[in-house]
This record gives C-alpha cells, structure tokens and sequence, in this order.
C-alpha cells in the first residue's frame, strides 16, 4: 500500500510540477513593448540613441521588431537577451533583420525554440533588447522591454 501510495504521489507531484512550469502565454497571448535604447556605459556607443517597437507573440512564437536610430554605424544584428541591468545577459533570441530605409529597420523572427516568446512574455521586465554593428559587436544599443 506505501508504494502504491509513494507512486501516486510522485506522479501527482509531476503532474503538478508540469502545471507549474507550462508557460502562462501558450494561449495565444500577444503584447507590444516600447523600447527605449542608449548606448551602455561600459560597451556601448556613447553618442548612440534610439526606439523601438517589439511585438511579441506567444501563439506563433514569432517576434517583430521596428527600429529606428540615430548616430551608430549601420545595426547588423538584434538580439533579445535576458538579464539584469549593467550586465550582459544570455541571448534568448536572435531577430533578423528583414528590411532597411534609412535610419529605420525592420527585424522579425520565428523561434524555433518551442514556447520561447511565451518565456520572455511571462517575465519581459528581465529581458532587453540589444542592437550590434561593427563599430560596437557586442552592444552598440541597449534598452529594457517596457509595457506600453
């Protein structure tokens, strides 16, 4: 009987567990942040400033970024990354840059990692958003997501 009772426990903690750790966006949860970037102190371009609009969507795990900047060497790359201010956190999400006019990007990107946007959509306060160029390969840009 104790081990009957030791199996169903166990297995209701699982159960429970799994509970817990599914992610609260997985139905389909959609949300905007405003970005607000500057260059950080330490690795980043003084001069350098910007905004961005990032869309996150849970359902497709899909990210948009819009970009616009001003006094950086052209961006090469954008980076969701997670971590807390002044430190440089673990990149969480590459976005691809799909499109230039002047001054102004447009990035997006589907995860192929499952659940990923979900991840960030359920703390986005920890995560940033960074812009690279070759001036500035690790941090030309950098700003914390914001709810709008």
């Amino acid at each position: 009987m104790k081990k009957n009772l030791a199996r169903c426990s166990g297995a209701a903690v699982l159960a429970a567990c799994a509970v817990l750790l599914t992610p609260l966006a997985a139905s389909g949860e959609q949300a905007t942040f405003r970005v607000t970037l500057s260059g950080p102190p330490a690795s980043g371009d003084p001069d350098g400033r910007g905004e961005a609009t990032v869309t996150l969507d849970a359902e497709t795990n899909q990210v948009e970024v819009r970009l616009t900047y001003s006094n950086i060497a052209e961006p090469t790359a954008l980076f969701i990354r997670r971590g807390a201010t002044g430190l440089e956190g673990n990149i969480v999400l590459p976005v691809v840059i799909e499109s230039r006019q002047g001054n102004t990007i447009v990035a997006r990107r589907t995860s192929a990692m499952p659940n990923a946007v979900a991840r960030i959509l359920s703390a986005p306060e920890e995560h940033y958003l960074v812009v690279m160029n070759e001036e500035y390969p690790t941090n030309a840009l950098r700003g914390p997501l914001r709810a709008e």
